[in-house]
């Protein structure tokens, strides 16, 4: 058993016999005292005796059972969101178990060739299960047939559905499969819940896994418990997943904070709200810097981005200067048409002069070189003979003066150039830009701070930091990929920024007492090699210091290679997660990542070594002399090898936590079954993103909790929202703030 030297379990439960006997001693001596020799009281005595003993062998021999039967079967629990069970200073991950050098021996125990018949499905059911199954899918086959009497078809139809029930009666019941190898975690037949210190997270965890294999119920999960423990939570899902964003919704409703939601989905603009990724920043430089880190920076298309950036950065320093805030729209616009703010902010500087009295009497000058313009009395330089007069005449007005003003300078050399050679150098710039500012999403991307007519909130991550908010982006990245890496390339660097500051002053900066008080920032990426660019190293290596806690999710390591370009910064960024969870992955380099940082361990191995000896010969009237021999062998092996890592069953991972401490969890799915704090209109939209983005697989089928809510609306999201009750028309459309009086009264209406 466990506590010999080899843990010998994958064997017959021999206990079994001893127990029965020991058993059907007990009884006898109970009952028949007589019939073994003894006086009742002293029956009595054997009796309890012979029936303790059964049940230890018989606990025992459960024991064998129970590990045989957890190495070949999966387990799969649902566990609502709301009832996960942690403490508040902890994160739940699973449940599982600590990994250590006996589960390596098991693991190698049941590879051995001796030990497959106890891993073969041996239940005398099975052959029955493929006619069931046969027997099913002919029904469905047939059910639409409207030729079968009425008679016959409602037999056969309750007959498969009785066969596909997966209650314990049913013995044809279909099993579970979750594909890899259950072997993994059936080493441990005990589970207890697996936590992380909320005070180690500031190390930031990296969850790595290919798809389909639950990361995204993980984030689910884990976002799920930071929103009832009341921390500023940002979720980036760059493909947009209609489970998790409708999960955040009712999590939000049911903490009791869905006045400080915001939901910004760029596949779905009318319920979605507004954010401009360039409006705040610490330093001007930040705006050309965010606008223009998409462009292609290889080769040629270095030096073009290099002059966009510069341009850029001249554009937004003049629209600051001029009291607006920047929006890629304002920077398009100005962009292809330079003359107005160059105009505009030529004025400025030329007022500011005039009032510190270092200039007289410009405006006259500008009259009178705007009318020799005119009358073409005055030679104008080719370059500016297609330009506007007033344009002109303040360009050579401002040549004249010399001010020193480098912003001025660089616009006035932008208004000199050529159109088409200008149009030529920012030829990569322009079409981009049109991107983010064409149709309802530009609206979302290029907000318009004084329109009445628009109620969608727009956010900025220190308000959203400051009220405790909660804030999901959808990006949508499998409509357009480069609009979505853009948008989350920006929302990232702001996000940098926004940390930065609050490292240095913290969230309330006029403190009497002059503390620095941090949040508690915890960020969810999922897809995170989807957005992740040069301000996602500062951000994992710094931003811990200002109470942000990174939880980031992707596939391999070579994705984040391919997005950073270059391996060492790559390597950079892993080097910065303290905690790694490792769900199945098809990348050979990225499962030896995870087993490199395992130590190795001394295996047992038993060898049976038998012998005969013919000693017929000697005279000794021995004819033979047997010898049997059990030897112990002991080897160093990897804790974990690759081709573990790699055949891992869905909803399962390795955890290394806290300094390298091996886990082993198993992920439960959430029960939604019934949850009242999602809108039919909501779930509308999650049906449409489910129809447009999932693919038909086992694991979607068990983890799509809206299956649990038959909304049954055919008709077009746009209509259902239309047709939304009055009463949770804010909670779609308006996602500004509500009243927590008008939010808790809703949660109770819909629990009653």
């Amino acid at each position: 058993m466990a506590d010999m030297a080899i843990d010998q379990r994958l064997r017959p439960a021999v206990e079994a016999y001893s127990a029965a006997v020991s058993g059907m001693c007990a009884a006898a001596a109970f009952a028949a005292p007589w019939a073994l020799m003894l006086p009742p009281a002293l029956g009595n005595f054997a009796g309890a005796a012979a029936l303790a003993f059964a049940a230890h062998r018989g606990r025992q021999a459960w024991q064998v059972v129970s590990y045989r039967y957890g190495l070949k079967n999966y387990k799969l629990t649902r566990v609502a969101p709301h009832r996960i069970p942690k403490t508040p200073d902890t994160l739940y991950l699973g449940h599982g178990f600590s990994w250590g050098q006996q589960h390596t021996q098991r693991k190698m125990d049941a590879a051995r060739p001796e030990a497959a018949p106890f891993l073969r499905q041996s239940w005398r059911f099975t052959p029955l299960m493929a006619p069931a199954r046969r027997f099913e899918a002919w029904t469905e086959q047939h059910a639409s047939n409207a030729g079968w009497r009425r008679w016959t078809h409602a037999p056969l139809s309750i007959g498969a559905r009785l066969t596909s029930t997966t209650a314990a009666w049913n013995p044809v019941a279909p099993r579970l499969d979750l594909g890899g190898s259950p072997v993994l975690h059936g080493v441990e037949p005990r589970e207890e819940p697996v936590l992380l210190r909320q005070n180690q997270r500031t190390g930031h965890l990296l969850v790595q896994g290919t798809t389909r294999v639950g990361k995204t119920r993980l984030l689910e999960m884990l976002a799920t418990q930071d929103i009832h423990d009341r921390h500023v939570v940002i979720i980036i899902d760059p493909k947009g997943d209609a489970d998790l964003m409708m999960r955040v919704h009712a999590e939000a409703a049911r903490a009791g904070r869905l006045d400080r939601l915001y939901l910004f989905h760029l596949g779905y603009p009318e319920i979605s709200a507004r954010y401009n990724g360039i409006g705040s920043f610490s330093r001007i430089t930040e705006v050309a810097s965010r606008a223009t880190n998409a462009l292609p920076s290889s080769g040629n298309s270095a030096a073009f981005k290099e002059f966009s950036w510069r341009f850029t950065n001249l554009v937004a320093q003049a629209q600051v200067a001029l009291g607006r805030v920047p929006t890629y729209e304002l920077i398009l616009r100005d962009i292809t048409n330079i003359e107005p703010l160059f105009a505009n902010y030529a004025r400025l500087v030329l007022t500011r002069e005039e009032a510190a009295g270092r200039l007289r009497e410009w405006a006259t000058r500008l009259e009178h070189l705007e009318a020799l313009v005119e009358a073409r009395k005055l030679p104008v330089p080719r370059s500016l003979q297609d330009r506007l007069p007033h344009v002109v005449a303040m360009f050579l007005l401002v040549k004249e003066l010399k001010l020193p003003d480098a912003v001025l300078d660089g616009l006035a050399t932008a208004v000199s150039y050529e159109k088409s050679f200008f149009e030529k150098i920012i030829a990569s710039l322009g079409p981009f830009l049109e991107k983010l500012t064409t149709g309802a999403v530009g609206k979302l991307l290029s907000p318009d701070y004084f329109d009445p007519a628009d109620p969608r909130p727009i956010f900025d991550w220190m308000t959203v930091i400051r009220q405790g908010g909660i804030v999901y982006a959808g990006l949508d990245a499998l409509s357009d990929s480069v609009i979505a890496g853009a948008v989350g390339n920006s929302m990232l660097a702001d996000l940098v920024s926004v940390g930065g500051k609050i490292y240095k002053q913290g969230i309330e900066p006029h403190r009497p007492d002059g503390r620095i008080v941090l949040p508690t920032v915890c960020c969810h990426f999922d897809e995170v090699n989807e957005i992740a660019g040069p301000e996602f190293v500062p951000m994992v290596n710094k931003l811990g210091g200002a109470g942000f806690r990174i939880t980031a999710y992707t596939q391999t390591i070579p994705d984040i290679e391919a997005k950073v370009g270059d391996k060492a910064k790559a390597e950079q960024i892993l080097g910065n997660f303290n905690h790694l969870v490792m769900f199945r992955v098809k990348s050979f380099v990225t499962a030896k990542f995870f087993t490199d940082q395992l130590p190795r361990v001394d295996v047992l191995s038993l060898t049976a070594v038998s012998g005969v000896t013919d000693t017929a010969a000697d005279g000794l009237g021995r004819h033979f002399v047997s010898n049997n021999q059990d030897r112990v062998a002991t080897t160093r092996e990897p804790m974990l090898e690759p081709s573990d890592i790699m055949q891992q069953p869905q909803g399962q991972a390795f955890a290394l936590l806290e300094g390298n401490r091996l886990k082993h969890i198993r992920i439960p799915l959430p029960d939604a079954t019934a949850d009242a704090f999602i809108p039919s209109s909501l779930k509308a939209i999650g049906e449409d993103m489910r129809r447009r983005y999932r693919s038909s697989e086992k694991w979607a089928a068990e983890t799509d909790w809206l299956a649990d809510h038959p909304i049954g609306l055919t008709q077009p999201v746009a209509s259902a929202l239309a047709d939304e009750p009055d009463e949770l028309a804010p909670s779609l459309i308006d996602l500004g703030p509500l009243p927590r009086a008008q939010t808790e009264a809703r949660g109770e209406e819909s629990r009653a």
